[in-house]
């Protein structure tokens, strides 16, 4: 599917599930040194206000590959401080959260999607990744949000 309309039609299902979506708090997060947002409207809200990507990581209490990700790949420092500076990060609940893992399709934990405050979809993984490897990852998410950007700024505006 086209980025543009892919990201529109994210973005409003997305916009429309705000008020009904709970952080389900997935897998718990030991020591970790993210600030994980508890709704999915504060995490849209803080993602826009701060104009930073919005990192979604689905996973389940069920989900061993979840817990791992957490308790070995969101605890290492370095990444911890690069995901504080540069994204807002939630937790959402595969069996929970059923209306948001519906609309960006997810099928298999654990899941991390990342959106631009814009719901432009910036990155979409499934599956464990030590530190480093995600770290790249996220990287290229946000790479890719600086080409988007610099579409967006040369495309031209519409005519009212």
């Amino acid at each position: 599917m086209h980025r543009r309309r892919f990201g529109g039609l994210v973005l409003g299902s997305v916009m429309s599930l705000y008020s009904s979506v709970r952080s389900g708090h997935a897998a718990p997060t030991p020591k970790s040194k993210i600030n994980w947002q508890k709704t999915l409207r504060s995490a849209r809200d803080a993602a826009v206000s701060q104009d930073k990507p919005l990192l979604l990581v689905f996973g389940a209490t069920w989900c061993t590959f979840c817990h791992k990700l957490h308790r070995e790949t969101f605890t290492d420092r370095n990444l911890a401080a690069y995901i504080e500076r540069e994204f807002v990060a939630i937790t959402l609940d595969f069996d929970q959260d059923t209306r948001i893992v519906e609309v960006l399709e997810v099928e298999q934990l654990p899941c991390t999607v990342v959106l631009s405050p814009k719901a432009d979809l910036l990155l979409k993984e499934v599956g464990f990744f030590k530190p480093d490897s995600y770290l790249k990852k996220l990287q290229s998410a946000l790479e890719k949000q600086a080409e988007i950007q610099v579409l967006h700024a040369t495309e031209p505006r519409p005519q009212r």
